[in-house]
């Protein structure tokens, strides 16, 4: 997935979206991550998954950082620059799924 949004970077920089990696594991395995697929966005390092639990993506007590990690799929939640989440997509899984989001914006 991390690999479609850099694919489509330019896209949303247009649109003044800033995206951000979210990462549950340690800082070291997040600049490894980010330096291994050449990643043009931030990681948030999030190991207690406090962002998660608080959008309603992970769970405490869970093994992965999204409850149902299934076929790759991961939600993408855009922000606006007034705070106000503009599109909720919650089972995003292919490049195809991410231009459609972003033409929405």
């Amino acid at each position: 997935m991390a690999l479609g949004y850099r694919e489509h970077s330019a896209g949303f920089s247009e649109k003044n979206v800033v995206m951000f990696g979210v990462h549950d594991g340690s800082l070291e395995a997040a600049r490894e991550w980010v330096e291994k697929e050449e990643l043009p966005f931030a990681i948030l390092n999030d190991p207690r998954r406090l962002l998660g639990i608080a959008v309603g993506i992970s769970s405490a007590d869970g093994d992965r950082y999204v409850r149902d990690p299934s076929e790759g799929r991961r939600p993408a939640v855009v922000i606006d620059e007034h705070g106000v989440i503009c599109a909720w997509e919650p089972g995003m899984n292919d490049t195809a799924q991410i231009a459609s989001l972003l033409a929405k914006l």
